[in-house]
């Protein structure tokens, strides 16, 4: 079915066909192709949108129900979806409610300097208040401890808990060293995880006491046991 606009105040149904609008969609409620979609105007549509074949929207796209699509997805403009959004059978999905994306295969970049990882927000900073092995609280997916700058004699470890009620216990913290540190001169790393904390230890690795407030970068790597 080819038409030059799309205007429906209801329901939308077309079988094994093929719907192709020239123009802007709009539909009031539901609409299910059994065919391909191709629109290539604006798409508005008030209610679900299940397509078997392959979906190719040339404008925006803006639908407050869930999104199926059997096959391919192309938008060439903005897509706006309320509901949960749906590939090949939940392969890939993102969550309406949470905005939590998961997908059976793998997530890639391709950026050059971009990569995966977190955004402003996910991060916070907290210090720790009396000594080196004073344990801190920051509930956050990644962020920078300052620790204390009481010395830390050569050859000597302390260790110390982050409370963070972002790991599981099946996490992988993994910590670095920002700032603050004479180079080449501590080792870090998370040596217990458990569910709501880690513990961090530091070792001065050189041949003389230190007194720095070493500040330390953290994140958290979902990880599961199955």
């Amino acid at each position: 079915m080819a038409v030059k606009g799309y205007n429906l105040a209801g329901a939308g149904t077309f079988g094994t066909d093929v719907l192709t609008v020239e123009d802007d969609a709009s539909v009031a409620d539901d609409l299910t192709v059994g065919g391909d979609l191709d629109v290539a105007g604006n798409a508005a549509i008030t209610g679900n949108v299940a397509v078997t074949g392959t979906t190719d929207l040339t404008g925006a796209v803006t639908t407050t129900g869930a999104v199926t699509v059997g096959t391919n997805l192309a938008v060439g403009g903005t897509a706006n979806i309320v509901g949960n959004f749906s590939v090949a059978t939940d392969k890939a999905t993102i969550n309406a409610a949470t905005g939590a994306i998961s997908s059976k295969s793998s997530i890639l970049s391709s950026g050059a300097t971009a990569g995966v990882g977190y955004a402003t927000g996910a991060g916070g900073t907290v210090a720790q208040a009396a000594s080196k092995a004073t344990g801190v609280t920051l509930s956050k997916a990644t962020g920078t401890i300052t620790m204390h700058a009481a010395e830390l004699a050569a050859g000597a470890a302390v260790s110390f808990t982050l409370t963070n009620t972002a790991i599981a216990a099946t996490d992988i913290p993994v910590v670095a060293i920002k700032s603050g540190a004479t180079a080449g001169a501590y080792l870090v790393q998370v040596d217990a995880v458990a569910a709501g904390s880690c513990r961090i230890s530091l070792r001065n690795a050189g041949a003389a006491a230190l007194s720095e407030a070493v500040m330390l970068s953290f994140a958290v790597v979902k990880g599961v046991a199955a």
